[in-house]
């Protein structure tokens, strides 16, 4: 995928160097030997060039140097050329005139010969798209301060005049003594980036292009030095997320006698985020996942395993956002005393989509690895597969569990005022505490993508800056400064603690005991483990938990006119 902007900035760059620096011709200058070390020596067919007053060789060279290098990440029919008028402008050639004045004293006049206007024009033309585009009052017509072409097309005229003493017209040819060799016309990545003339594979995608020539190396770290804990961090809370996560299928989902549809929308919930969880463990087992086996390219729909991750990561987190507005949905219908009716039809719209979404993109062949991502949707081409998959059926969501939990806050408000009972008010609160976690998972995960392209121009700039310093010199020196750390943290964060939320709400209610005690099958593992007789699952237990639960009002038996007046807020509590 190729960067045309940081392409068309280095380009920018490199001629704003050519064209715009030294715009003012001092004259008065020396001739002065190039330097063998010098990377134009090999270039230029004189031996002397014309250094303007107060100009040092040392840095000249070093300056020469830099620019050269920067050329690496232009393309071969530019390289070449924008060699050549860069070491005839940085180098022009020495012209010495010797003149005897009046007075039979001699002096001399060292004029600088100008890169011709044709040697210019070969620069220019095959990067002419970029100064259109950026730069468009640059051209090969440029001139110095005092109005002399810059680039002249036969000659240039010199006048050296003082009153009562001399006055001396030259005229210098331009300068075109250059000698031409094809081999500069190999483009030569600085490590660690590579050319794309021998590493890019026809046919195949998921190659991150920084100019024309050169692609990133895979593995490539955004955050150097600080990948490692990142993926250390994701990997602990993905862990902590999934047990507690397996912790609800098995107390809403394997246990229970009776699985009612709260029980299992947070099973459905649950099963996403176990399944999203699933997709970072395959990740995980592998060294530098997100690079395939052809050196320079990152995983793409066609390495099986990248989409494997990917379409399980899809399925599991649109599983846990479809579920988590259905858990706000069971908690308002309760909070007015009614039932859910259609519950079937719920179900299978929701697993519909579900599938529907996760398949989508596949059949688009966009399931990728990226530079910034793991194997899932990628839309570094600007398409809307993200938002039409995922981003939009988020905003849904989080539109549908905003709507709920307003409407539930009001009735249990309203119950709470009519029948007063801090048990029951602390339960829902705590539900209303999961439904902004949950709100708070989804509108951060759905708005980081909108911030971080809000600022790409930043990351471009973080980009060239490193970009320009591994082709003036050693790689080891430069770092690439990337903004959005922070975010980029607390974003693995909350991706982390999706499946922990459910269980801040539902795990930590004393109705998991209760379902725990009565489950006939944990019975049944307990007797076969021959437990039973030190686990006793006696009716003082099953009293003393039942009064402590969350249990529904319609689930037990109301002996007292006070009991049955109770009912209308415990049945916010059954699970």
């Amino acid at each position: 995928m190729k960067n045309s902007f940081l392409f068309n900035f280095l380009i920018v760059y490199l001629f704003i160097i050519i064209f715009v620096n030294s715009q003012e011709l001092k004259l008065g200058g020396s001739c002065e030997l190039i330097d063998s070390n010098s990377k134009c020596f090999s270039k230029l067919n004189y031996t002397h060039f014309y250094l303007q007053p107060g100009d040092s060789i040392n840095q000249l060279n070093k300056n020469v140097s830099d620019i050269i290098g920067m050329l690496e990440y232009t393309t071969p029919e530019c390289k070449p050329n924008a060699i050549n008028i860069i070491c005839l402008k940085s180098y022009p050639k020495c012209e010495t005139y010797n003149e005897t004045l009046s007075n039979n004293t001699n002096i001399n006049f060292n004029l600088p010969s100008l890169p011709c206007n044709s040697i210019c024009l070969k620069a220019e033309t095959p990067c002419k798209i970029f100064i259109d585009n950026f730069l468009k009052d640059l051209s090969c017509n440029s001139k110095f301060s005092n109005g002399e072409s810059m680039f002249p097309i036969n000659s240039t005229d010199f006048e050296f005049k003082e009153s009562g003493n001399f006055d001396f017209n030259y005229n210098v040819e331009c300068n075109d003594n250059i000698i031409y060799d094809n081999s500069s016309s190999v483009i030569n990545c600085p490590s660690p980036l590579l050319n794309s003339k021998d590493y890019v594979i026809p046919g195949k995608t998921t190659y991150y292009y920084i100019t024309e020539s050169c692609i990133l190396d895979c593995p490539f770290e955004i955050y150097p030095g600080k990948t490692k804990l990142l993926e250390r961090t994701n990997y602990t809370l993905t862990s902590i997320s999934f047990i507690t996560c397996i912790f609800m299928i098995l107390t809403f989902g394997v246990l229970p006698n009776k699985i009612t549809h709260r029980m299992e929308s947070i099973l459905s919930f649950a099963c996403g985020g176990c399944i999203t969880a699933l997709s970072l463990f395959i990740q995980s087992r592998q060294d530098d996942f997100n690079c395939s086996s052809d050196p320079g390219r990152f995983k793409s729909q066609s390495d099986y395993l990248c989409l494997l991750t990917g379409l399980i990561f899809q399925f599991g987190a649109i599983t846990s956002i479809f579920w988590s507005p259905m858990i706000a949905y069971d908690f308002y219908i309760t909070s007015t005393l009614g039932k859910i009716r259609k519950f079937g039809i719920y179900r299978i719209v929701l697993w519909s989509f579900i599938f529907i979404l996760t398949a989508l993109p596949a059949f688009g062949g966009k399931y990728s690895a990226t530079v910034a991502t793991n194997c899932w949707i990628n839309s570094d081409d600007g398409s809307a597969w993200q938002y039409v998959s995922f981003y939009i059926p988020s905003w849904c969501a989080m539109g549908l569990i905003c709507i709920f939990s307003i409407l539930s806050v009001i009735n249990v408000t309203k119950m709470y005022i009519q029948t007063p009972n801090n048990r029951i008010l602390f339960f829902n609160i705590k539900i209303l505490i999961t439904l902004l976690l949950f709100l708070f998972v989804l509108t951060f995960a759905s708005s980081l993508k909108f911030y971080m392209e809000e600022r790409m121009d930043t990351y471009f700039d973080a980009i060239a800056v490193w970009v320009e310093c591994i082709g003036k010199g050693d790689p080891s020196q430069c770092e690439l400064h990337a903004p959005g750390y922070d975010l980029k943290a607390l974003n693995i964060v909350v991706i982390g603690i999706l499946g922990f939320t459910v269980f801040i709400g539902y795990g930590l209610d004393p109705i998991v005991i209760h379902i725990w005690m009565e489950s006939k099958k944990f019975q049944w593992i307990l007797k076969k483990c021959r437990l039973d007789k030190i686990i006793k699952l006696n009716n003082s237990i099953h009293n003393n938990n039942e009064t402590a639960s969350t249990i529904s009002g319609n689930e037990r038996k109301q002996t007292t006119v006070k009991m049955s007046n109770v009912k209308s807020t415990e049945i916010n509590q059954q699970p």
